[in-house]
């Protein structure tokens, strides 16, 4: 009877251990500049090729007490084509390199690396979101 407590026990022990790593968690950034190249980015449904998205997490305003994300997308030019101050959201990296401006559970702006090209994608949602 030992045997199978012990047996439970460890099996119970690896499952979690096994469920918890799936699961990537990052706390937000703060105070933190992130500048990605991007080959594709669509922006409301407008696609637009090799552009740099910079984001900028502001510390938590003392006034209203909610963050903010910056985040402005130039061309190979310069040339400003989205800017944007995204509040009540905040700034994630995550260890595989994509990069989320948003609240939990809500992205409105996602960048992930193609496992194709070796490229980043970004895909900007500024009301409903990136699902």
């Amino acid at each position: 009877m030992k045997k199978i407590a012990i047996l439970i026990t460890v099996l119970f022990a690896f499952c979690i251990t096994c469920w918890s790593q799936d699961m990537e968690t990052t706390k937000p950034l703060e105070d933190t500049e992130i500048a990605r190249r991007v080959a594709v980015v669509d922006i409301e449904g407008k696609v637009y090729d090799n552009m740099v998205i910079t984001m900028k997490s502001v510390s938590v305003d003392m006034l209203s007490g909610n963050p903010k994300v910056k985040v402005t997308v130039t061309n190979e030019d310069g040339k400003k084509i989205y800017k944007r101050t995204f509040k009540n959201s905040n700034l994630y990296m995550f260890s595989d390199g994509q990069v989320q401006v948003g609240q939990p559970k809500f992205s409105q702006l996602v960048i992930t690396k193609s496992e194709t090209s070796g490229s980043y994608i970004g895909v900007i949602r500024e009301k409903e979101g990136v699902y």
